[in-house]
């Protein structure tokens, strides 16, 4: 370390970048992504010489691109702090996880083991209650005796992960931890972590990219159009995995029509009151939807919107349709009976 001190100079990081560094870095996102990017961008914004431009940054060996990163950040966490510390008990636990969440080549376990003063970073977080979680449970972490199991079921921290729910759109990315909650499988309490795919011809590729990235289980959910997509999926789906499609229709037609009407009724109180039998057709409930705000001037029906609606009405495990109770249900047993 001492050496590549006298061979580069640089800038010293400031405490917003270390604090945003060590957030980017322990994100729920594969190595080689969060990884290179932060160090990448570490080494083009505060090292001055040799000034390397981000093509030679890419080619430069992982042992001296490793090192060059190690001596900016430490010297930077010293100016701020005034000393280095010794505890790695961070460092461990973020290796570990590392390890047992991904699929890691020996560069990236390198990179995984870098030598990054992370417990002097944390102190300088200012408490709020804005602080993402997986820097939050890291505080906790290093402040208390608990495991990292036991403080996440404690405080819902969500880390570390147990398993991953893949579905395709922004409904089931702002509804179903909601619904799980109602049927109390708490998704932050127990290390469910959510991935919006953006549509159902996204899905199976990002699978393909899971499966190969990740040693977790993974519960695909599918709208029923889907079916072409589960049986790509299908076709490589691991031991551990599990894919639910939906019996008819999409997620949106898994709604309890007495919650669709309470979310109607509250959101346009002062403009008009509507029944159970508004909503009872063979139609898809998305185009039953958007014909009634038509109809009742209420503007364009937009799925995100209304979702964010139906996210405040409800109240608890009544609201919840059989099928969406299954679902949660088997989200609940992936892994362990997958």
């Amino acid at each position: 370390m001492s050496e590549i001190l006298e061979e580069i100079k640089f800038h010293t990081m400031s405490r917003q970048d270390l604090v945003l560094s060590l957030d980017r870095l322990t994100r729920f996102k594969y190595p080689a992504f969060k990884y290179y990017r932060v160090f990448n961008e570490i080494l083009s914004k505060y090292l001055i010489s040799p000034k390397l431009s981000r093509a030679k940054i890419e080619k430069l060996d992982i042992k001296t691109y490793i090192s060059y990163v190690e001596t900016i950040w430490n010297a930077s966490v010293k100016a701020e702090i005034g000393q280095i510390s010794s505890d790695n008990k961070i460092n461990r636990l973020i290796t570990a996880e590392e390890m047992s969440f991904y699929n890691l080549n020996d560069e990236l376990t390198a990179l995984i083991n870098v030598n990054l003063d992370y417990e002097s970073v944390l102190k300088l977080i200012s408490p709020c209650g804005t602080t993402p979680l997986n820097l939050k449970r890291l505080i906790l972490y290093k402040n208390g005796d608990f495991e990292p199991q036991k403080l996440r079921e404690r405080y819902n921290l969500k880390f570390p992960v147990e398993k991953v729910v893949l579905c395709e759109g922004i409904t089931e990315e702002i509804l179903l931890p909601a619904f799980a909650a109602a049927y109390g499988y708490n998704f932050d309490k127990f290390g469910v972590h959510l991935i919006s795919a953006g549509g159902k011809n996204q899905v199976a590729k990002l699978y393909c990219e899971l499966k190969d990235e990740l040693k977790l289980p993974i519960f695909v959910l599918l709208d029923a159009d889907a079916q072409k997509t589960a049986e790509t999926i299908n076709g490589m789906l691991r031991n551990s995995d599990k894919i639910h499609l939906i019996h008819h229709g999409e997620f949106e037609d898994l709604f309890s029509l007495f919650l669709i009407k309470r979310t109607i009724n509250n959101r346009y109180k002062n403009i008009l009151q509507c029944s159970v039998s508004d909503f009872k057709s063979d139609k898809p409930m998305t185009k039953i939807l958007a014909d009634y705000f038509r109809i009742n001037n209420l503007g364009d029906f937009q799925k995100a919107e209304f979702a964010k609606e139906i996210l405040k009405n409800i109240k608890g495990e009544a609201d919840l349709t059989e099928e969406i109770r299954a679902i949660i249900a088997e989200i609940k047993k992936c892994g362990a009976n997958c």
